[in-house]
């Protein structure tokens, strides 16, 4: 239910890695259609939106009866076709999950798709950026390799160089610009989930040179100045990413430094710190998007209170009351404290159906 609800905000699934793989395995294999549809309102506005995946099976060539499938994929806003950049953000939402604990446990692509995602849901801009730049990245690396293979001249990467430079300094100013914003709340929101008794801070470390470690680098202060960053990194990298057919720096390979009382939290912490880590940056990001859009998103909370003690479990749902919609879920009721959720409507999922609970 709560990747129905994100679905319907990012257009894709916080589990699955493609499609295909949130349609019914029979819907998969013999075609058919699934939809997942859902309706927001906040004061007088209304929104509608609506996911469509259609299965086509079709004949596959040379292999006799065997069949082949396509799959369609429709975005629908208020009844209307809807481009994904129109779809992110028209409903926000904020999931925490168990998977993100590797916000601070994981590898730096997790941090880099929670700064995208952020900053999506409430700048299509920047979605249609991030998506250009992706592209270029790919048709970049395949010329490298070209160039290494001796089957290209170095005169080719011009244009796909221009074209990092340019988008990527807008995604790198993007990115400071909300890290700037949200470093402070996640501050904020982790010293009221741990009573103030521990420090967090967090700091967008860009990747401007080969090497690994970035904490000694001057994050640009504009689109301009990055620009200026990206062309010289690019210069000084060009023989090795040459050598390794790979573009080494640019805003692929950013990453996000957690630090907790001073220390990198990623080595440090343990999974109750990281659990109460994670949902501080979601917490933050909630704030952020209240501020851009006017608007506070739904917060979905899956499983959120395991592996916290009591007085966590307690602050957590205190941090969370003043939200207009929380979606917690829970595989043990006895975590939770029902003086904090005697408001709250109940619900039992058993067997794919959906129970009310008095």
């Amino acid at each position: 239910m709560l990747e129905a609800a994100y679905l319907l905000a990012i257009g894709k699934s916080p589990i699955a890695s493609s499609d295909r793989e949130q349609v019914n395995w029979n819907v998969e294999q013999k075609g058919g259609h699934s939809q997942v549809q859902g309706v927001a309102r906040e004061g007088d506005l209304t929104v509608k939106a609506q996911i469509d995946f259609e299965i086509i099976p079709r004949p596959a060539p040379d292999v006799g009866p065997a069949i082949t499938t396509t799959l369609r994929k429709s975005l629908r806003l208020n009844g209307s076709p809807s481009t994904a950049s129109e779809f992110v953000g028209s409903v926000n939402v904020v999931l925490f999950s168990a998977d993100d604990l590797t916000l601070v446990l994981g590898s730096p692509a997790g941090r880099r798709r929670y700064l995208d995602i952020l900053i999506s849901q409430a700048d299509p801009i920047y979605l249609k950026t991030l998506q250009r730049y992706q592209r270029v990245v790919r048709n970049r690396n395949q010329l490298l390799r070209r160039i290494r293979d001796h089957q290209a001249s170095d005169n080719e990467m011009v244009f796909w160089e221009e074209r990092l430079i340019f988008e990527g300094a807008v995604i790198l100013d993007r990115r400071r610009r909300a890290v700037d914003a949200i470093a402070a709340e996640a501050t904020d929101a982790h010293s009221r989930l741990t009573s103030h008794r521990e420090a967090l801070s967090v700091v967008y470390r860009p990747r401007l040179t080969a090497e690994s470690d970035q904490s000694e680098n001057e994050v640009p202060q504009s689109t301009k100045d990055a620009e200026q960053v990206l062309l010289s990194a690019l210069a000084a990298v060009r023989k090795r990413e040459v050598a390794q057919g790979i573009s080494i720096v640019g805003p692929h390979r950013d990453d996000l430094q957690i630090l907790l009382g001073g220390k990198q939290a990623s080595l440090f912490a343990s999974r109750g710190q990281a659990r109460t880590i994670a949902l501080a940056l979601k917490l933050a990001e909630s704030e952020h998007l209240a501020h851009l859009s006017g608007r506070q998103p739904i917060l979905a909370l899956d499983d959120v209170l395991s592996e916290l003690d009591r007085e966590r479990r307690r602050l957590v749902i205190e941090a969370t009351g003043g939200y207009d919609q929380v979606l917690l879920t829970t595989t043990d009721f006895d975590l939770v404290d029902k003086t904090q959720i005697s408001g709250a409507h109940k619900f039992k999922v058993c067997s794919g159906k959906v129970y009310p609970l008095k």
